[in-house]
């Protein structure tokens, strides 16, 4: 046998097989190499439609401000730039109306939100032709703020003299402070921060705070989120006392802001118009909100003639005669002395009465949000050299014809019973607000004192500034001036001790006081009344909240699928 010629054949024959399988393992690598790149093409592009329908729908968040989404709004979404991709087909689709729901889980379940269906398309191909559509269905909600009995954007204080009890949600962007002898909270209170037991400016935790539990058992409030840092400690405390009705951020709550552009300030809401203001701003602004916009000139203030002053009505609504106008509007400088301030008050009052008079019904002449501001202030005559302090005024707004706002940045002042016969849905937004009792006259405020007031009935939510405690003493700012707390952000200026303060409403604050800072003081130039406070359940309808309501917006996800 030639055992050299077999050597050299089977050496050839496993060099074929050898090869062979090298060709097959290229191909297999080809294969794999040509099936992983579509792959990662295939899933590139669906990413890529995926982050379609999330620009979108933050969007829509951006654009919810009342509880609905126009068609302008949903027609001007606009997909994100992402190199090498083209976006072919993005739309929003309402389905359906509008309707209101129950939350019904979560830290606010409870609450109803403003919910509007959505189908949200988004399809995209990439460079090398590779196609992903997606189709998101989605639920614009807007919770309105008015549903909440109080609720601020800041700390939220309350260390009441006399007794007060609060029928209504309560919430804090910030931390809460409860220290009272005599305070019952019947609702849910809810902070993403901390519960604190015991003053902001001081150490002193009054022990008479007493919250309800689920079946209206008041409960004293004996713990805080500093006895109970871990949050099931917390959860567990709160649960044994109240049934879960004082949630901190131990329970994951989430703060509620005024859809804005980021760095804006909540009070931008009640700023006046600027020109420049992107559509976002001008959802949010009762002064763009409004049917009556009016902008005084201080260096000639006559609401109705001044060569200055601005007034625009919304299209198709009439204006007043100068007779008619100055029947509704007045505007008097130094007309009453502001004790809280220790200014003369340059007041623009509005004749509820008259208003609704010249109306009668007319829907040419309704109003439903009328604003105010002033220009030129510092131009205004200031004969008793204290300084210029432009304010507004209602008055005679015992009756209200139709449903009203009315808003302003500075100042604002109800005098008498407002809103309470024939309730309408009703609000009041300035810096600050003061109570003027039944009592009120301006010839008896020419000076420093104090008059006596009388009983005095308001039905209004009011959007307005307050006055904080500049730092909490246990974080090393020592003894601080105390703000007045909740219990003084309806402010005072008579003597109403054992008269009665009857109030039904939403207090709600976005914002501290930029034009009304004097400090809080107690005895010198106000003292309290008895505070018949509560929330007004009528606004649990959303048939009843006021004209331009702010709403908190979220769009979330309820469904996703490709599209083939």
């Amino acid at each position: 046998m030639n055992t050299k010629g077999f050597a050299l054949e089977s050496a050839l024959f496993l060099m074929l097989i050898i090869a062979v399988l090298v060709a097959v393992s290229v191909s297999g690598v080809v294969t794999v190499t040509r099936t992983a790149g579509m792959d990662y093409r295939n899933a590139r592009v669906t990413y890529a439609a995926e982050a379609g329908a999330d620009a979108i729908m933050a969007q829509l968040a951006v654009a919810l401000q009342d509880g609905a989404l126009s068609n302008a709004e949903l027609a001007a979404v606009v997909p994100p730039s992402i190199p090498g991709f083209v976006y072919d087909a993005i739309s929003v689709t309402r389905q359906g109306g509008v309707t209101v729901e129950t939350i019904t889980d979560g830290p606010f379940a409870g609450l109803y939100s403003l919910s509007q269906d959505l189908e949200i398309l988004s399809s995209v191909t990439d460079q090398s032709q590779n196609r992903a559509a997606v189709m998101v269905s989605a639920k614009a909600q807007a919770i309105p703020i008015f549903q909440f009995g109080i609720f601020f954007e800041k700390d939220l204080e309350v260390t009441n003299g006399p007794n007060m009890t609060f029928d209504g949600w309560v919430h804090s962007n910030g931390n809460i402070y409860l220290s009272s002898n005599n305070a019952w909270y019947r609702d849910i209170i809810t902070t993403p921060n901390q519960a604190i037991h015991n003053r902001k400016d001081k150490d002193q935790p009054y022990n008479g705070v007493w919250i309800a539990d689920a079946f209206g058992v008041d409960n004293n409030l004996n713990f805080d989120s500093r006895t109970h840092p871990v949050p099931a400690n917390f959860q567990f405390q709160s649960n044994l006392l109240f049934d879960d009705r004082l949630k901190t951020g131990a329970y994951g709550v989430d703060s509620l802001n005024i859809p804005l552009p980021s760095g804006m300030p909540a009070r931008a809401v009640m700023e006046p118009r600027v020109a420049g203001d992107i559509q976002v701003v001008r959802n949010a602004k009762f002064s763009w909100k409004a049917d009556w916009y009016v902008e005084i000139d201080m260096s000639d203030a006559n609401p109705c003639t001044g060569p200055g002053t601005v007034v625009v009505r919304g299209a198709g609504l009439t204006l007043p005669n100068p007779g008619q106008c100055n029947a509704i509007f007045s505007m008097d400088s130094e007309m009453f002395y502001e004790g809280r301030q220790g200014h003369q008050a340059d007041v623009f009052t509005i004749d509820m009465a008259q208003l609704f008079a010249w109306t009668a019904g007319d829907p040419a002449k309704e109003t439903r949000i009328f604003y105010v501001t002033f220009t030129n202030v510092g131009l205004a005559p200031d004969p008793s050299g204290d300084g210029v302090f432009p304010v507004v005024r209602v008055r005679n707004g015992a009756s209200l014809g139709n449903p009203i706002t009315v808003a302003t940045d500075y100042p604002f002042y109800i005098e008498g019973d407002y809103n309470s016969v024939g309730w309408q849905p009703a609000a009041v937004v300035g810096d600050a607000i003061t109570f003027l009792s039944n009592a009120w006259t301006d010839a008896a405020h020419t000076g420093p004192g104090m008059t006596t007031a009388a009983n005095t009935t308001v039905y209004t939510a009011i959007l307005a500034g307050h006055s904080a405690t500049p730092w909490d003493w246990f974080n090393g700012g020592g003894n601080a001036p105390y703000g007045g707390g909740v219990e003084n952000y309806p402010r005072f200026i008579e003597k109403w001790s054992s008269r009665d303060s009857n109030y039904w409403g939403s207090l709600v604050s976005l914002s501290t006081s930029i034009y009304a800072t004097a400090p809080w003081s107690y005895g010198s130039y106000y003292k309290a009344p008895r505070r018949n406070w509560t929330f007004d359940t009528r606004f649990e309808d959303p048939n009843n909240l006021p004209p331009g309501t702010p709403v908190v917006g979220n769009v979330i996800h309820t469904a996703f699928r490709p599209v083939y």
